[in-house]
C-alpha cells in the first residue's frame, strides 16, 4: 500500500524536461591499451583458478600485505561461487591521483555462469616498465 502511495505521489509531480547527460568525471580518460591488457591478462589467471600465478603477477606492495596462501583462499572463496566466466566487456579506465604516480583503475562488466552481471574493478600500479595489480574487487 505504501509503495502505491509513493508511486501515486511521484506520478502527480510535474514532469521536468530531460536534462543533459552528466559530464565525464575528471579522472576519466582514454583507455591505455597496456593497462587494460594487463588487467585482462591478470583476470584470465583468476578465470583459470591459477591463484599462485595471479599472486606472482601482483605488485610487491600487494605481496607484502598478503601471503600466497591467504590470496588463494580468498580467491577461491570469492571466485568459485561465480562459476565460469562467460563474457567480459571493458567499461572504463580511470587514473586515481596518488603519490608517486597514481593508480589506474580498470572496470569490466563480466558475466559468469552463476552471476549474470558483475563489475570487476582492477587497480594497477606501475612497477618498473610493467603494470602490476595492487587490488581487485568483484561486485
Amino acid at each position: 500500500m505504501a509503495l502505491a502511495l509513493v508511486l501515486l505521489t511521484l506520478a502527480a509531480l510535474p514532469q521536468s524536461a530531460s536534462s543533459p547527460p552528466p559530464a565525464p568525471t575528471a579522472g576519466a580518460e582514454t583507455p591505455e591499451p597496456a593497462v587494460v591488457n594487463a588487467a585482462r591478462q591478470w583476470l584470465a589467471l583468476l578465470d583459470q583458478g591459477r591463484w599462485d600465478d595471479s599472486y606472482q603477477a601482483t605488485r610487491a606492495s600487494f605481496r607484502t600485505l598478503n601471503t600466497a596462501q591467504v590470496w588463494a583462499a580468498a580467491s577461491d572463496r570469492v571466485r568459485a561461487p561465480l562459476g565460469a566466466m562467460i563474457s567480459r566487456t571493458f567499461v572504463s579506465q580511470e587514473n586515481l591521483p596518488a603519490p608517486p604516480y597514481g593508480y589506474e583503475v580498470v572496470k569490466f562488466r563480466t558475466r559468469f555462469a552463476d552471476e549474470a552481471d558483475a563489475i570487476e574493478t582492477v587497480t594497477l600500479d606501475r612497477e618498473g616498465s610493467d603494470w602490476r595489480v595492487v587490488g581487485v574487487y568483484v561486485g
